[in-house]
C-alpha cells in the first residue's frame, strides 16, 4: 500500500476513534454528574441530609449567588419585604441596654406589653419566637408577670407562640400550659442547618407519635393571618397536602424540596421586613409609632441582639464578589440573621412568595446535558483560543439562564453541577485534542519521512519539500513561470560504451551521474530528467530564488560540470574507462511546470518551447566545438557575471528564426567556491 493511501486510512481511523472517545468522555462525565445530583436517602430514610446527592453542598452556594446577584441586578425586590405586612418587634441591642437587663432575665410582663400594644393596634396574628417553658421565676412579682403574660395571651385570642421539638440530643421544648392553653397555636421554631450551617429553608411539619402531626411556627402564623382575613362563616384555608412534595394554604400551592423542607425566597439582607425596636414601645412614650405598624398585619416578637442564641447564617451573610462587581455599594462585612427575621422569611414564602423550587431529576440531568454538549462542541471543534472562549461564554450565558429562570420564575437550575461538567470536561477535551493532534503530527511525520525519502531520490529534496508542503495546491497541478533549463549530454558515449558490457556501462554512468547530481543540487537545482546519458536539469521551479539568480546558479552549475568531468578523466586513467566531454546547453524563459501524469504514477516536470530550445542548443555546442552555449535570454539574465562570447546567429531544429547563441569564456570569475555565495 502506498504511503499517501496508508496515511488516508489512517487519519480515518483516528478520527473515528477520536470522536468516539470524545463522546465517551462527554456521556461518562455527564453519567458522573447526573448520579452526583441524585436525592441521597438518610439512614431514617428522608433526605435531609443530600436532597441533591453529593452536590447539594455545592448546589447550596450556587442558591447565594443568584440571591445576591437578584439583589444587586433588582433593587426592587430589596423592598418586597418591606411592602407585605409583616412587622417585626425586635428586642434589639437598643432594648438590652435601656432595660439594663440581660434578654434571659426579661420580666414576662415586658413581652405581655408588647402583645398588648400589637394587639389593641389591630394586628391580624401576633408571633412570640422566644420559649416559655418555665416560669419567669420564684418570687411573687415573677409569678404575677407570668399570669400578666398569659391573660394578655388570652385577650389578643391570636398569639402562636414557640416550642422545640427532640432532635440533635436535646428534648422537646414544650411551652407551659398557662400559656400553651390561651394561645391561639403552637408551632416549632427549629430550622433545619445545610451542612454549611447555613439556614436556606424551614421544616413546615413534623410527623409526631401515632397519628399526631406537629407544624412550624411560621406556618401556624401563616394559617393565623388567613383565618383573621377569611370572611364568617367560611371554612379557614390551613395547611394540608396535595402531593408528595406539594401543599396547599390559602389557595396556593406550595412547592417543597426533596427532604420535604420549603426553600425560603429571601427578600434581602437583614432588615428586610419593617421593624420596630422593642425599646420604642416600652421605654420611650415619646416615640412617634405610625398607626399603621401593625393594623392588619403579621406581627414577629423576637430577639435580635448581638448575643442572641438565633442568629443565622443565609445565603446574604458571606458578600461574593461578583455581586459586587455588579453593584458597589452592596455591604462587604458578614451579618448573621436574626432567627425571628428567618421566621418571618418563612412566613413571607408561604403566603406571598414564589418558593424557589429545583426541576424534576430529570429535567436537570438534561439540562447538564445541554450545557455539556455546547461545550463538547467548542471543545472538539473549534481551534483551542475559540474554544476556551466559547467556554467562557458558554459559563456566562449558563449563569445569566439560572438567573433569569430564578428571578422571573422561581427555578432553581444546577448551576453549580453544569458549570463543574465544564471544567471537567474543557481540559479533558483538550488533552484529547492534544493527543490527537500528537498522534496525527507523529504518523504525518513519519509517513512524510517515509515519502521524502522515496521521492527525494527522484528529485531533489528542496524539490520534494517543496511539493510535499503545497500538496494539494493548484499550483502543482500547473503553472506558469520563468525558469533556466540545462540539459547535458555525454559526447558519443554510445560509441565509448558500444564494446563493454552492460553492468560496466551502468556503474560508469551511476558514479557520473552521482558527482553531477551533488553540483546540481548545491547550486539550488533539480535533475528533473535522466534522458539515458544525458540530464535534463531545472533552475527555478518549484523552487524560485529570482529570475536573474537562477540563470548565473545555471551557468556557475554547468561550468562546476564540466570541471568535475576533468576530474573524473583524471581519476579514471589506467582503470579502463573512457575520457569523456560534455556539453550543455542553457536557455531561461517562460514553461508550464507541475504535476504530471496518471493517478497511479505522477510526475514534476517542466515543458514548454523554453525546454526544447534548451535541448537543441545542447545538441549544437557538438557543431560550434564549445562545451557551453547559451541563449540571449539567459545571457541578458546573468548580465556581466561571467565573461561571455557571441556565436552570431544559428539555426535551431524546429524553430523558424535563427537563435543567437553564446559561450561562456571566463571560468575563473564562476569557481565552486564563489557559486554558493551568488545564489544568496
Amino acid at each position: 500500500m502506498d504511503p499517501v493511501r496508508k496515511h488516508s486510512i489512517s487519519a480515518i481511523l483516528l478520527t473515528r476513534w477520536y470522536w468516539a472517545v470524545a463522546i465517551l468522555l462527554t456521556t461518562l462525565i455527564w453519567v458522573g454528574l447526573s448520579l452526583a445530583i441524585y436525592p441521597v436517602k438518610d439512614p431514617d430514610g428522608s433526605f435531609a441530609s443530600r436532597p441533591y446527592g453529593v452536590m447539594t453542598g455545592l448546589e447550596n452556594r450556587a442558591v447565594d449567588l443568584l440571591f445576591q446577584l437578584r439583589d444587586a441586578r433588582r433593587s426592587d425586590q430589596r423592598t418586597r419585604g418591606l411592602n407585605e405586612p409583616i412587622t417585626i418587634i425586635e428586642i434589639d441591642e437598643a432594648s438590652i441596654k435601656t432595660s439594663n437587663v440581660r434578654l434571659q432575665k426579661w420580666p414576662r410582663d415586658w413581652y405581655a406589653r408588647l402583645i398588648d400594644r400589637a394587639s389593641m393596634s389591630g394586628a391580624s396574628v401576633i408571633g412570640v419566637d422566644t420559649f416559655l417553658s418555665e416560669a419567669g421565676g420564684t418570687s411573687a412579682e415573677d409569678k404575677a408577670a407570668d399570669q400578666v403574660l398569659a391573660k394578655s395571651i388570652a385577650d389578643a385570642g391570636n398569639v402562636v407562640i414557640a416550642m422545640k421539638t427532640a432532635a440533635g440530643g436535646f428534648d422537646e421544648i414544650k411551652p407551659l400550659p398557662m400559656f400553651a392553653d390561651t394561645a391561639y397555636a403552637v408551632g416549632f421554631v427549629d430550622l433545619p442547618l445545610d451542612s454549611d450551617g447555613f439556614v436556606r429553608s424551614i421544616q413546615l411539619f413534623q410527623s409526631g407519635g401515632g397519628n399526631e402531626t406537629q407544624f412550624s411556627f411560621a406556618t401556624r402564623v401563616a394559617e393565623g393571618y388567613l383565618a383573621a382575613n377569611t370572611k364568617a362563616g367560611t371554612q379557614p384555608k390551613y395547611l394540608k397536602p396535595a402531593t408528595k412534595q406539594t401543599l396547599e394554604l390559602g389557595g396556593r400551592a406550595i412547592q417543597l424540596r426533596n427532604d420535604l423542607n420549603l426553600q425560603l425566597d429571601f427578600r434581602g439582607r437583614s432588615p428586610a421586613f419593617k421593624l420596630i425596636s422593642a425599646a420604642d414601645i416600652l421605654f420611650n412614650p415619646q416615640a412617634q409609632i405610625p398607626s399603621d405598624l401593625f393594623r392588619d398585619r403579621i406581627v414577629l416578637i423576637g430577639a435580635a441582639n448581638i448575643d442572641a442564641p438565633d442568629l443565622f447564617p443565609t445565603p446574604f451573610y458571606e458578600p461574593i464578589a461578583l455581586p459586587r462587581l455588579l453593584d458597589r455599594s452592596l455591604p462587604v462585612t458578614p451579618k448573621r440573621t436574626p432567627g425571628v427575621e428567618v421566621q418571618a422569611a418563612g412566613v413571607a414564602t408561604l403566603l406571598f412568595g414564589n418558593s424557589p423550587i429545583r426541576p424534576r431529576y430529570v429535567w436537570q440531568v438534561f439540562l447538564v446535558l445541554g450545557g455539556l454538549m455546547l461545550v463538547a462542541v467548542t471543545v472538539f471543534c473549534l481551534r483551542v483560543l475559540w474554544g476556551m472562549l466559547s467556554v467562557l461564554l458558554i459559563a456566562a450565558f449558563t449563569l445569566i439562564l439560572a438567573s433569569w429562570m430564578f428571578n422571573d420564575h422561581g427555578v432553581i437550575l444546577p448551576l453549580i453541577t453544569s458549570w463543574l461538567g465544564m471544567a471537567i470536561l474543557t481540559p479533558a477535551g483538550l488533552g484529547l485534542r492534544f493527543a490527537r493532534e500528537r498522534l496525527i503530527r507523529t504518523e504525518t511525520e513519519a509517513e512524510r519521512a517515509q515519502v521524502m525519502d522515496i521521492f527525494s531520490r527522484f528529485v531533489s529534496r528542496d524539490v520534494a519539500n517543496t511539493i510535499w508542503e503545497r500538496r494539494g495546491q493548484e499550483s502543482l497541478v500547473g503553472e506558469n513561470r520563468t525558469v533556466t533549463i540545462v540539459f547535458t549530454d555525454i559526447r558519443d558515449f554510445t560509441t565509448l560504451s558500444e564494446s563493454e558490457p552492460s553492468e560496466k556501462v551502468v556503474k560508469w554512468l551511476n558514479d557520473y551521474f552521482g558527482r553531477m547530481n551533488a553540483i546540481v543540487e548545491r547550486h539550488g537545482g533539480h535533475i528533473n530528467k535522466y534522458i539515458g546519458d544525458g540530464l535534463m536539469i531545472v533552475f527555478g521551479a518549484p523552487m524560485d530564488r529570482g529570475d536573474k539568480n537562477e540563470a548565473r546558479a545555471a551557468v556557475d552549475c554547468s561550468l562546476a560540470m564540466l570541471r568535475e568531468v576533468e576530474r573524473m578523466n583524471e581519476n579514471w586513467k589506467g582503470t579502463g574507462r573512457p575520457i569523456i566531454k560534455i556539453g550543455c546547453g542553457i536557455h531561461s524563459g517562460l514553461a508550464t511546470c507541475g504535476v504530471v501524469g496518471a493517478e497511479r504514477r505522477l510526475e514534476y516536470t517542466v515543458i514548454g518551447d523554453t525546454v526544447n530550445l534548451a535541448a537543441r542548443l545542447e545538441s549544437t555546442t557538438k557543431e560550434l566545438n564549445v562545451p557551453i552555449l547559451i541563449s540571449e535570454q539567459t545571457t541578458s539574465l546573468i548580465g556581466d557575471t561571467f565573461a561571455t562570447k557571441s556565436l552570431g546567429e544559428v539555426k535551431v531544429k524546429g524553430k523558424t528564426l535563427n537563435t543567437a547563441v553564446y559561450t561562456v569564456e571566463d571560468r575563473k570569475r564562476a569557481t565552486e567556491a564563489e557559486a554558493p555565495a551568488s545564489l544568496t
